[in-house]
């Protein structure tokens, strides 16, 4: 009897608990800083605030060349923008090497033509205290309104999640 009952306690605390939401995206409600500055692919600095529009849909992503699920999450963000006309992705890297060396790397793996910021300094990644990449934001209204830590794919339920919290 104590064997089992040890045996059950051990389960139940390797297993993990079923998530109360099957969302893949954590809801919040963040403002974005407007002195918060990205570089673009000419090395030019850019305000956050002057990037985004005020109505329209973002998916932010953040990544890395050296990021193995991130290379992985890359083709899935071309895919949403392929299907997805009125999302636009963003994808920001966080990388060191020059803005030529990660623009070579996407074009080596066919995402060339997702829209690139640079933040060398994670200044932006610092400044949402985010904990590691790939992390995936949803933004409405200049407000980060719901966040995604590690690798999604792109997919049918994925697109409605995502939708559902832009409606």
């Amino acid at each position: 009897m104590f064997n089992s009952l040890k045996y059950l306690i051990i389960l139940l605390i390797i297993l993990p608990f079923p998530s109360k939401s099957n969302s893949l995206f954590q809801k919040t409600d963040v403002k974005l800083n407007n002195n918060i500055a990205l570089r673009d692919e000419k090395n030019f600095e850019k305000k956050l605030y002057d990037i985004l529009d005020l109505n329209s849909k973002y998916v932010v992503n953040f990544w890395a060349t050296w990021c193995i699920p991130c290379k992985k999450e890359l083709p899935e963000l071309k895919k949403m923008k392929i299907y997805n006309k009125d999302l636009k992705i963003i994808i920001v890297s966080i990388d060191k090497k020059s803005i030529k060396d990660q623009l070579n790397f996407l074009k080596k793996v066919k995402v060339n033509d997702l829209t690139n910021y640079f933040d060398k300094n994670m200044i932006f990644f610092k400044s949402l205290k985010l904990r590691g990449i790939p992390t995936t934001l949803l933004i409405k209204n200049k407000k980060i309104i719901a966040k995604k830590e590690g690798i999604f794919s792109y997919n049918k339920d994925s697109l409605e999640q995502i939708n559902n919290f832009f409606n």
